[in-house]
C-alpha cells in the first residue's frame, strides 16, 4: 500500500515540516546502517565506499570519519558548482558517516558466511528505503548527487553521469586498496531499482518547499 499525503498534512504546515525532518533523520540513519552492514560483511562495499575504505586505510581513520571528511569537501565543491544545497544535503554529510562509525564500534563483524551474505542482501534494501525517506522529504539531496547533477548540466544523461562517477571512484578506490567484491556488485545493481520501487509504491515524498533549498544564481 502506498502512503499518500492526506488533507491533514496539506492543511498543517507544522506537522508536515515535522514529518520532513523525521524522514531526513530516520532515512539517513538507515542509509548509514546499510553502508555499515557492507563493511561488517567484508565482501565488498559500494562504489563510493571503496574509495572511502581506501582513504581510511591510508590515513588510519574509521570509514565513517572519511565519509564525513570527503562529504564536507564535496559540499564545498557542490556549492562552487552552483548546485542546490538544503538541510538534507548538510545532514547527509554528518549523519551517514557518524552512523557508520557507531555501528562498526558496537557490532562485531560476523564470522558466519551465512550472516555475511545476509548483510550483503539487507544493505541495498536499507539504503534504498533510507534514500526514499530522506530524498522524499524534499529538502535537498546528498552531496554526491549534487556532483552528479553538475555533470548532467554538461549534457550527460543521469545514467551516464552516475556511471562515470561510480566507475571513477570504484577504480580509484580499488587502486588505492579499497575493499571490493560481490557486495560491491550486488549493491550497485540493486540499490537504484529498489529505490525506484519504494518511491513508486511506498512514498513518493513531498515537493520541495519554497525557501528551504539554497540555489546560487549565476554570477
Amino acid at each position: 500500500m502506498r502512503l499518500s499525503r492526506g488533507r491533514w498534512q496539506q492543511n498543517d504546515p507544522m506537522r508536515e515540516t515535522s514529518i520532513r525532518i523525521v524522514a531526513i533523520l530516520v532515512g539517513l540513519v538507515m542509509f548509514g546502517v546499510g553502508i555499515g552492514a557492507l563493511f561488517l560483511a567484508d565482501l565488498g562495499v559500494g562504489p563510493w565506499d571503496v574509495l572511502h575504505d581506501a582513504i581510511a586505510g591510508l590515513v588510519d581513520r574509521q570509514p565513517g570519519t572519511v565519509i564525513m571528511g570527503l562529504g564536507l569537501l564535496l559540499l564545498g565543491l557542490v556549492a562552487v558548482l552552483r548546485q542546490p544545497i538544503g538541510p538534507a544535503t548538510v545532514a547527509n554529510v554528518v549523519i551517514i558517516g557518524s552512523t557508520v562509525n557507531v555501528l562498526l564500534a558496537v557490532v562485531e563483524p560476523p564470522s558466519s558466511m551465512v550472516a555475511r551474505v545476509a548483510l550483503v542482501g539487507v544493505a541495498p534494501l536499507t539504503v534504498a528505503f533510507g534514500s526514499m525517506l530522506y530524498l522524499g522529504a524534499g529538502l535537498g539531496t546528498g552531496v554526491r548527487d549534487g556532483l552528479m547533477t553538475a555533470l548532467v548540466e554538461t549534457g550527460l544523461s543521469i545514467r551516464t553521469a552516475r556511471t562515470c562517477l561510480e566507475v571513477t571512484v570504484l577504480v580509484g578506490g580499488g587502486a588505492l586498496g579499497g575493499s571490493y567484491g560481490v557486495g560491491t556488485l550486488v549493491f550497485a545493481m540493486l540499490v537504484g531499482p529498489l529505490y525506484q520501487v519504494f518511491r513508486q509504491r511506498v512514498w513518493a515524498g513531498y515537493p520541495e518547499p519554497v525557501g528551504w533549498v539554497y540555489r546560487r544564481g549565476p554570477s
